[in-house]
This record gives C-alpha cells, sequence and structure tokens, in this order.
C-alpha cells in the first residue's frame, strides 16, 4: 500500500505539471481587509457567489456529468479523469474558503453585532449555497470550526452529514431572519440579486432548502412532506428566481463566455447530453450547440444564439424549472398529486426560459411531457431527472451531478480514453481529491477525513451516496 500511495504522489506532481494551470475564475482579493462594511463585503461575496457555479469547480463538475467535453488543454484531461489535487486548489482556497465563504463570515458576525437580520439573512444563504458546492464536490469538508482566522487554518473536517445538517440550518435561521422586521440601514442597493427585496429572499431560502432536502431523501424518506411545504412558500416565476445578471466586460461576465472566449475550442457539447437531445429531437438543441466545422461548438463570438455561454447570461442559486422538477420528484416518491403537471411545467418553463416558442416546443411535449400512469415509479423518476439535467445544462452542474450519484440517472458511458490514476475503478467519478495545500498544511484533519470516508480516490461514495 506504501509503495502504491508514493506512485498516486509522483502522478499528482506530474499531472500538476501538465494539467495544473487553471484559468482565473476568482473575482475576489483574499487579502481584503475585514474591517469594511457589511455593504462593501456583500456585493463582492454574491458576485463570487455566482462566479463559483461555473468557474473551474463547475466546469469539472460540467465535465464530469457529460453537459460539456474537453477536448483540448487542461480540459481534456479533466475527460479523462486526470483531476489532480493542484486542478482545484483556487477553487477551495479562493473561491470557496478565502473568497465567498469567508465574505459571508464576516457579515454573518458584522450583522449580529449591528443587529441586522436581514444582512445576516443573506449571508447564510450565500454560506449554504457554497457550503453545498463544497460538499457536493469533496464530501467531508471543514466547516463547523473554520473561517475563524489564521487559527482555524488546519480546520477538522466535518462529516458530510454534519455538514448537511449545517445547511439546512443556516437556511432555516435565515427564514428566521428574513421574517424578523427591516431595521434601518438594512441591504439595499448593495444586494446585487434583489436590491434588498426580503421577501424574494424568503422565498429563495424556502427553494433552497427544498432543494438539499431532496439530497437527503435517502437517509430520511421522512423529509419529502416538508420539501412540498418549502415549495409551496417559495416563488411560483421565473421572474423571482434569484438570478444575477452579469456585464459584457471581462472581469464582470459570465464565467463560462470568459473562458470561451479566452480558451476557445477546448470545450464542445457533451456527449452524454447530445445523445439524450439527439434521440428526443430536443428543440433546444440549437440553443446549447451549434456545429461548425465538424465540431460541436458551445460558444461562439459572432452569434447570440447560444443563449447560456454568452458574456450576460445570468446565472440562478436555483431556477424556476429545477424547483418544478423537484415538485415533481417529491410527488412521484410520496405517490401523490399531480406530479405530471410539475413536470410539463418544468419543461415548458425551460424551453420558454431559452426563447423557443410554442410552436416548436408542443410538438415536443405531446411526446415527451407528462408522466403516463402505465410508468413505474423508477421510469418517472428517470424521466423526471433526465428533464432536470436538460435544463440545467450550463446552470448548475453541480446539481446534475449530485441527481446522477444519488439517481443513477441519466445512464451515462465514461470516457474511452478514461485514466485510472485518480479513479481505480473507472466509474463516473462521486468526489474529488482535496487540493494539495490541505495535505501540505492541515495534513491530520486531511488525512483523517480520507480514513474516515474510505480512501482518496474519486471513486470514493461520500455519506451521501452510500
Amino acid at each position: 500500500m506504501g509503495k502504491r500511495y508514493l506512485y498516486i504522489l509522483l502522478l499528482i506532481g506530474i499531472f500538476s505539471l501538465q494539467f495544473g494551470c487553471s484559468f482565473g475564475d476568482i473575482n475576489n482579493d483574499p487579502e481584503r481587509e475585514s474591517n469594511a462594511n457589511m455593504n462593501e463585503i456583500l456585493p463582492s461575496a454574491a458576485v463570487q457567489t455566482y462566479r463559483n457555479i461555473l468557474s473551474i469547480g463547475g466546469r469539472v463538475s460540467s465535465i464530469i456529468v457529460q453537459h460539456f467535453e474537453g477536448v483540448d488543454a487542461q480540459p481534456l484531461g479533466y475527460n479523462n479523469y486526470l483531476i489532480d489535487e493542484q486542478t482545484l486548489s483556487d477553487f477551495w482556497e479562493s473561491g470557496l474558503y478565502s473568497g465567498a465563504m469567508k465574505d459571508c463570515k464576516l457579515i454573518m458576525d458584522k450583522a449580529e453585532e449591528a443587529n441586522q437580520p436581514h444582512y445576516a439573512g443573506i449571508a447564510k444563504v450565500l454560506m449554504a449555497f457554497n457550503l453545498g458546492l463544497a460538499t457536493s464536490m469533496w464530501g467531508d469538508v471543514p466547516f463547523s470550526k473554520a473561517l475563524q482566522g489564521t487559527a482555524s487554518i488546519k480546520s477538522p473536517y466535518d462529516t458530510q452529514e454534519v455538514v448537511y445538517q449545517q445547511i439546512i440550518m443556516l437556511l432555516t435561521e435565515a427564514i428566521v431572519d428574513f421574517e424578523t422586521p427591516a431595521v434601518a440601514g438594512g441591504p439595499a442597493v448593495d444586494d446585487l440579486v434583489f436590491r434588498g427585496d426580503i421577501s424574494r429572499w424568503l422565498k429563495t431560502t424556502y427553494a433552497l432548502r427544498a432543494r438539499y432536502k431532496l439530497h437527503l431523501n435517502s437517509k430520511d424518506n421522512t423529509v419529502l412532506p416538508t420539501i412540498l411545504d418549502d415549495i409551496a412558500k417559495s416563488f411560483t416565476s421565473r421572474g423571482e428566481q434569484p438570478s444575477f445578471a452579469f456585464l459584457a466586460t471581462d472581469n464582470e461576465s459570465n464565467p463560462l463566455a470568459l473562458f470561451g472566449k479566452e480558451r476557445p475550442r477546448q470545450l464542445e457539447i457533451g456527449v452524454g447530453i447530445k445523445a439524450i437531445m439527439d434521440e428526443k429531437s430536443d428543440p433546444r438543441r440549437a440553443k446549447y450547440w451549434v456545429t461548425k466545422q465538424g465540431k460541436n461548438e458551445v460558444f461562439l463570438l459572432d452569434t447570440t444564439i447560444l443563449v447560456r455561454t454568452q458574456r450576460v447570461s445570468p446565472l440562478a442559486l436555483i431556477t424556476y424549472d429545477e424547483l418544478l422538477f423537484i415538485e415533481a420528484e417529491v410527488l412521484v416518491r410520496l405517490n401523490q398529486g399531480n406530479a405530471s403537471a410539475a413536470f410539463t411545467k418544468g419543461i415548458l418553463q425551460s424551453m420558454e426560459s431559452l426563447g423557443i416558442t410554442s410552436q416548436q416546443y408542443n410538438p415536443y411535449l405531446a411526446f415527451q411531457g407528462g408522466l403516463s400512469s402505465g410508468l413505474t415509479m423508477e421510469q418517472k423518476l428517470e424521466k423526471i431527472v433526465i428533464q432536470k439535467y436538460i435544463a440545467l445544462f450550463a446552470q448548475n452542474p453541480f446539481e446534475s451531478w449530485t441527481d446522477y450519484r444519488r439517481t443513477g440517472y441519466p445512464k451515462l458511458t465514461i470516457p474511452a480514453n478514461s485514466n485510472s490514476s485518480f479513479n481505480p475503478s473507472l466509474i463516473i467519478p462521486f468526489r474529488m481529491l482535496y487540493p494539495i495545500s490541505e495535505r501540505t498544511t492541515n495534513n491530520d484533519n486531511y488525512k483523517a477525513a480520507i480514513d474516515r470516508q474510505g480512501g482518496h480516490f474519486m471513486d470514493v461514495k461520500p455519506w451521501l451516496f452510500q
């Protein structure tokens, strides 16, 4: 076992040299001073949170779940599962822990001192979201003893079970914060998402809590009825979803569009999603990729037809169509209500969000919409998860990856040139390797987390998927 471990470390070093250079996705300055005011920190926390969805962590997740295919340079390595300890270091360090999560902790502390519950609520929602990204990637991660200054650099890792408890607790506390009367000086234009409209933050919080409760279904199916309660208190249209509008300038544009501009032709449409959409003659195909000179392009600078990868393409913490698919899945699992209506509406909302007209999508809905009573529960679940997978393209690959790991849908085939160095079983990965900084600066806690989870390879199943 010792020789095998040394061999893996050697491979890590080699692959770090070959594939370790990552595209600059980090918007925040990790050295910013902590004495800034809440209204100065909140925009930074929000921007970095939204960038985290489709920065390097999102791109790797997109390739894993076959929304994209890496065809050149670093993405080609990711496509073949050469994803080493260096690949996601910036995402862990500057995107999450020293980035958005540090900002959220500062706001939460300052909000408590200043008696500003609405600032606290927004920070807790953003913290819960980023913590969800972290545990989706790695399973056990630091949190309860982390984000407390230099003393917390060597933080113990919370188990994924505890992490999910923390996510639900943060969202539940945020609901209480948002239901507390406003205090003068609360968030306004510094809230780049809702401009201080706390009623919309409250609805978003219920929607996010529904998402993370659904993740826990396999561990505790008693949460299912409470998910429907949360959905009932959430938003009821695309116009209410927590979208963030990016700008056309380089430093402020959609991270996928910026990557496509700076690193053209490194990504194409994923083989998984392409096969599904081709088979079903899905009208959304023309909005996701264009075949040009033999390549299935997902970025084109001279056209706006590829609506998810434009500089100004918005992202949302959770979309209305995702919420509808969550509702449909819960209703199917509970064998109650009109799951078919929620399912069909989810497809319709996805189509309309892309600018597809009813004339274009009605024939598709006639064959793909609805959940026939003749289908088994498992067949219905597969249909729901596949449509959610299509809708989440270039929106939130972490959710599609989580859906795959918890349901097995959609059925994906590993790439032909997959490398087993970090994924001995050669399966669709269940987690990523912790970044090298944790091995070098937090080794005892790092090793404890690895031992507890059963190893440090991508085929190791975190608690949620066991």
